[in-house]
């Protein structure tokens, strides 16, 4: 008898241990402090912005590749997650970054739409200590039609500082305020050369 309650107490102290490893609350991580908006971005309030991304990407995993192991293989961390799903907290960045609109919060009056279309946002791994954080995909602008003016497709990368989640996490930020700088200098090349003459406001086009 005396065995028989030795062997239930371990088995209640495992058990408690596993469950208090299964309710350990994850490191949740967003994009900071709001962005400011971009010194030599000017006149997009009447342009709306939308972020495309495949359904796995609805998660709030933070996600990573063994290029050196099974780069087929998408993993996430368990301990780790972002606040809300990378397209999401990518499309708040852009919009701060570019004073532009979001595409459904009742900007139907918006002359023009950028959309961008998520394709990889995850931190690779070269080797277990090297890894770069990885965002790609292709911005395309439309009128208020929705016919194509112009597309043009993006691959950022920037290096982690750690070999796990919080590196994971600072590369990709990195690389999101490095597209909203080269989203930025695009729509000014278009419109330099007069692709975008319809997206400014009325108000912003009035001598």
């Amino acid at each position: 008898m005396k065995r028989l309650l030795i062997t239930l107490a371990v088995c209640l102290l495992v058990g408690c241990a596993e469950n208090r490893r299964k309710t350990t609350i994850a490191d949740v991580y967003d994009f900071g402090l709001p962005a400011e908006r971009l010194a030599e971005v000017t006149g997009w309030s009447n342009v709306a912005l939308e972020i495309r991304a495949p359904h796995w990407f609805d998660s709030v995993s933070i996600e990573y590749r063994l290029l050196y192991e099974e780069p087929l293989r998408l993993r996430s961390y368990s301990a780790s997650r972002w606040a809300g799903a990378p397209g999401l907290l990518l499309a708040q960045r852009l919009r701060q970054q570019l004073g532009v609109a979001g595409a459904h919060a009742g900007q139907t009056a918006a002359s023009c739409l950028l959309r961008f279309e998520l394709q990889e946002f995850s931190q690779l791994f070269a080797t277990p200590q090297d890894s770069r954080g990885l965002l790609q995909g292709r911005a395309s602008v439309l009128d208020a039609r929705r016919r194509m003016l112009a597309e043009k497709a993006f691959a950022l990368e920037h290096a982690s500082s750690s070999a796990d989640a919080r590196g994971g996490v600072m590369a990709l930020v990195a690389a999101s305020d490095a597209l909203g700088r080269q989203l930025g200098d695009w729509l000014k090349d278009l419109e330099k050369h007069g692709t975008l003459r319809g997206c400014r406001s009325t108000a912003e086009e009035s001598p």
